[in-house]
Formats: C-alpha cells, structure tokens, sequence
C-alpha cells in the first residue's frame, strides 16, 4: 500500500445553483466533493453503472462527470472503468515542488496585477488567520482561503487552473484526521512578508517569501511522511 500524509483539509468551491448549470455540471461537483471528502478512497474502483444507480442518474451524464475528474487528475483509467489516483510519498512531494514553483510566480504576478480590491481581500483574510489563532481547522480554513485569494490576485487563468488541480491531487493522496497544525506564529509572519512584497509591488520580494513560506510547508510534510507528528500548514 503507498504511503500518504495526513494533511489540512482543502476548502471546496460551492457548487452553484442547480437552476445556473447544466444538470452533468451538478453532478461532476457532487462526485467530485465525494472523492475530495474520502468516500472513495484511493485506489477504489469508480463503475459507471454502479455510481449511474447511487446518484440516481443516467449513465451518460455520470461518464462526462467521471471524464472530468479523470481530466482534473483525480481518477485514472482502470480495466473496468476509474479508480481514484493513488500516489506513492514522492509523488506527494512531485506535486508539492510543483505547486511551490507556480504559486511562488502567482505571487510574483499579483505584486504587479492585484488590484485594491484583491489587496483588500487579502488583507481581510490574513485578519480571519490572526482571528482563528491556534484553532487547528479554522486556522488551515482561513489559511488556505489566503493562498485561493493570492492565486486569484495573480490574475493568470492558467496557473490558477493548475494550483487548484494540483491541491485537489494533494488532499487525496492524504488520509486520515489532519494532523495538528504547525504553528500559527511562523504562517503569520511568512502571509504579512507576501502581503508587504505586494503592497510595495516588489515582484522578487513576493517570489522569494511565497517560495519560502511553502518551502517550509514541504519540510513539515516531509518531516510527517516519515513519521513526526507536526502536519504540514495549508
């Protein structure tokens, strides 16, 4: 069985309004949260004719919402249909480096694009982390809700794109209960080093402090896959 870490839930997008998509959108966000929830744990076998009678749907808007996923990176072909991904250790570090290359450029991008409206909003939300404290989920909440905002600031659809599905890959290569936060204190100071790169539109500076914030993130994840107890922040 491969290895995975216990890591901070993900926040998920709400799906919108049943009445605003078409009916297989809806059922690719049910399915899809499903997955991201755990109830198909990797490895598990998805069947189009089982998952078409659980939902209650035909089996041609269940095939398009599983060829999502697999598009996504969630599922993966298997003889009789999907199978949730499963990973190996270092496959969770790949897709960590990964993220860490991207998300350091998005940051790099928002010191030139935000707008006030975005600093705003990141302000706001480095104020709900300051809030939650050492409350272990609000906090890995409210903090990974800063990194969503930080990608959107970028104003760069592509990298956007590639953060959410790496992230996605990442909460389901985990398993079992998150493990306890890392340190409110550290998160803090390195989000106020991103946000004053941004304020001052120093793109290095905001390259340099996002790269080193989840570098330290990957430390901990590395130090938890081989057994220390401190899990990793969002």
């Amino acid at each position: 069985m491969p290895r995975r870490t216990p890591s901070a839930p993900d926040p998920e997008p709400a799906a919108p309004p049943a009445e605003q998509v078409p009916y297989g959108s809806e059922l690719y966000w049910r399915v899809r949260r499903d997955v991201m929830d755990g109830r198909f744990p990797p490895g598990s076998p998805l069947l189009e004719t089982a998952l078409s009678s659980d939902y209650g749907v035909s089996r041609t808007p269940m095939r398009e919402a599983l060829g999502l996923l697999e598009h996504d990176g969630l599922l993966e072909r298997a003889p009789r249909g999907f199978r949730v991904r499963s990973g190996t250790a270092e496959d969770v570090v790949e897709i960590y480096e990964a993220r860490i290359a991207l998300e350091s450029e998005a940051a790099a991008s928002a010191a030139l694009r935000a707008t006030e409206l975005d600093l705003a909003r990141l302000r706001h939300q480095h104020e709900v982390i300051l809030a939650a404290g050492d409350e272990g989920s609000a906090a890995r909440t409210a903090s990974f809700r800063f990194h969503e905002l930080l990608w959107q600031a970028a104003h760069n659809a592509t990298i956007t794109d590639l953060l959410v599905k790496l992230t996605a890959r990442l909460r389901i290569y985990d398993s079992g209960p998150p493990s306890p936060f890392g340190g409110v204190d550290p998160l803090q100071e390195e989000h106020q080093l991103i946000l004053g790169a941004l304020h001052d539109h120093a793109p290095d500076r905001a390259r340099d402090a996002a790269r080193a914030h989840l570098r330290r993130s990957l430390e901990q994840r590395i130090n938890t896959l081989v057994g220390d107890d401190d899990g990793p922040p969002p």
